[in-house]
């Protein structure tokens, strides 16, 4: 006869495998392929007639290290007016972390951009009056070139419909969530203004 010990071991061993591990991270960019970057689209302020503004997201791979970079060159309008931006499909496995807290970024900017923002938008969202909801940040540590963690608690993303803020607009939903966007802009609605050229280097996107 097995000693209890064994058997309360055996026991534990089954309840462990029966338990998946939910993967917390929406996009690794120190694992995924060429592939999954090519499934990135820009969306830049040239969709208008005065738009001047280009983003790039490029996949990063040295001997060491592997990483996601978005170039960026905000020529905005005197009044502040210009973004540029990249946006890919969201991830199905998003739905199953509606629960979660937020998103998690480990990211570093170098350049003259410091101001950038995640922008979400609805499967029932489309064209260019579509609303989004977005969550803007600052990035810390871009004078010292280091990399740092930034939190967007999902209960801060904004509802805005071209750059303005949607009164009365439900909450985010992120199983109705159809894409997933980092954008920079130059500040046309906000107390401060940016333009120029910068970088964010995307190491990875997870729940929290």
């Amino acid at each position: 006869m097995a000693s209890p010990a064994l058997f309360l071991s055996g026991i534990l061993a089954v309840s462990t495998l029966a338990i998946p591990t939910q993967d917390p991270f929406l996009f690794d960019f120190t694992t995924c392929s060429q592939s999954d970057i090519d499934t990135w689209q820009e969306v830049s302020d040239t969709v208008r007639t005065v738009g001047m503004s280009k983003a790039v997201l490029a996949l990063q791979t040295t001997r060491v290290f592997q990483r996601a970079v978005m170039f960026a060159v905000i020529n905005p309008q005197p009044n502040g007016a210009g973004f540029a931006g990249m946006q890919t499909a969201m991830p199905r496995s998003a739905a199953s972390h509606v629960t979660s807290t937020g998103l998690r970024l480990q990211v570093r900017g170098q350049g003259e951009l410091q101001y950038w923002k995640v922008v979400l938008t609805g499967k029932d969202q489309v064209g260019t009056n579509r609303t989004d909801y977005e969550q803007k940040f600052k990035l810390q540590k871009i004078s010292n070139r280091e990399f740092e963690t930034v939190d967007l608690d999902f209960s801060k993303f904004g509802a805005y419909r071209r750059g303005k803020p949607v009164k009365d607009a439900p909450p985010l939903d992120l199983a109705n969530t159809r894409t997933f966007g980092f954008q920079t802009f130059g500040g046309v609605y906000d107390g401060y203004k940016q333009k120029g050229t910068g970088s964010l280097e995307i190491d990875s996107v997870e729940f929290y």
